[in-house]
Parts: C-alpha cells; sequence; structure tokens
C-alpha cells in the first residue's frame, strides 16, 4: 500500500517515516507538513492511507479528513496525535484507527493490517456514512472503529462492558443498557449481562437441568442465556 505521513513536527514525521520503511506490505511513502500540503500531494499521489496528525497550523486533521472522504476513492484515515479528546470527533469523519502519539510500531502495523482489509468500495462507503454500523472501542492505549458485524457479544463484567469479536477483546466506554436502546435492531440480550449480534446466532439449547445455551457463530462456547430471556430468543427464530 501507498502511504501518506502528514505531520507538522519533523520527529514525529521522521518516526512514522522509519517504521514504514520496514514494512513489508507498504511500497510508497510521501510526506506533508500541514493539510494543505497534503491535500495538494493527494491529488499526484494515490495513497491507500492518510497517517494523519490532529493539531497542525492552518487546517486541522479532522477539516483535512473531511475534504479527503468527499474524494471519488478516498484513502483510509489513521490519526496519530498525542492527545485523546479528539477521538469521538476522529471516528465521525470515518477514520480507521486512532493512534496516540509516541506512537508504536506494532500499533500501526495492526492499524495498516486493518485498512489493507478493506476494499474500495468498503473505504467509499465508510466515507460517505454509508449502512456499515460501527462502535469505537478501547484497544490498550488506542481507540478504533469496530464495525458491529465483526462482533459477536457485549458482556458486563464489573465495572466495564467488555466487547468479543473477530479481533478479539475490546473495552466500550457505554453501559449495557445504552448499548441496548442504540442498537436495538442489531442486538438482544439474552443474559442479565450480555447482549448477543443477532445475525451470529446459531442455536438455542436446553440442558438436562432445563438451562438455556445459545450457540453463536465462530464463538467455540454456547453463551449461557436467563430464562427470562429465552422467551425473547424463541419469538427472535420463529420471526
Amino acid at each position: 500500500m501507498k502511504v501518506l505521513v502528514v505531520d507538522d513536527e519533523p520527529l514525529a514525521r521522521d518516526r512514522l517515516i522509519r517504521f514504514l520503511q520496514d514494512i513489508d506490505t507498504v511500497d510508497g511513502i510521501q510526506a506533508a507538513s500541514n493539510g494543505e500540503e497534503a491535500l495538494t500531494k493527494l491529488t499526484t499521489f494515490p495513497a491507500d492511507v492518510v497517517l494523519l496528525d490532529i493539531r497542525m497550523p492552518g487546517k486541522s486533521g479532522l477539516e483535512v479528513a473531511v475534504k479527503i472522504k468527499d474524494r471519488p476513492e478516498p484513502p483510509a484515515i489513521v490519526f496519530c496525535t498525542a492527545y485523546e479528546d479528539y477521538a469521538l470527533d476522529a471516528f465521525k469523519v470515518k477514520a480507521q484507527s486512532y493512534l496516540l502519539k509516541p506512537v508504536q510500531r506494532q500499533a500501526l502495523v495492526e492499524a495498516l493490517d486493518d485498512c489493507s482489509q478493506l476494499t474500495k468500495a468498503q473505504i467509499q462507503g465508510l466515507a460517505n456514512h454509508s449502512s456499515v454500523e460501527t462502535i469505537s472501542v478501547h484497544n490498550g492505549r488506542e481507540k478504533e472503529l469496530m464495525p458491529l458485524s465483526d462482533i459477536y457479544f457485549f458482556k458486563a463484567e464489573q465495572k466495564y462492558v467488555s466487547l468479543f469479536s473477530v479481533k478479539g477483546e475490546r473495552v466500550v466506554d457505554e453501559s449495557l443498557k445504552v448499548l441496548e436502546d442504540r442498537y436495538e435492531d442489531c442486538f438482544i440480550r439474552v443474559h442479565r449481562n450480555t447482549l448477543v449480534y443477532k445475525p451470529r446466532i446459531e442455536k438455542l439449547n436446553r440442558d438436562a437441568e432445563g438451562g438455556f445455551w445459545l450457540t453463536i457463530k465462530g464463538v467455540d462456547e454456547p453463551i449461557a442465556v436467563s430464562r427470562r430471556h429465552a422467551k425473547g430468543l424463541k419469538l427472535l427464530f420463529e420471526s
């Protein structure tokens, strides 16, 4: 892939370039020191990914992202910033990842791997606010945008809510109740502490003791279903 690095700080820019030079999947690198220069370079450099700082002289990274997503075949955007405060704004412009400085090499590799899995059509769909629904999640020190279709289930555990997906376990900021209300068309409550992604549901079984268990595509172990919520699941199967 071809990558454009946009950062007004020379040291941060050079650090990213050094990392990129050692990544086999990267076959073209260019750099820009501000938003205007980045937009100009994109007219001649067909970047697949833009590594974009947020606070820069002139246009901010968020303003540049809005311009980028309006392009016919927009590149994926990975924000690289020292500030956590802009994560929600970043995902509103459909950023693929949000990395905190100093960016670690492995975090960058993983972000680029995610970008490489997006087809041009998917990138266009994300940029144009298509039907691809996503949620902002924590992955260590970074935040990333997770498509709902990648999720197996949410589970409340003590003081936080975990998300289990094809990419592994992540943490979300919202409560299970908020998630249930927001994504009621996609998720169903199967237990007081568990929400399951409806399209991944396969089977509802009952054991010898009368307990209910749900089989989910991609998950090895069945999920416990409370008696209270078993009726709703039966209705879902019938519909």
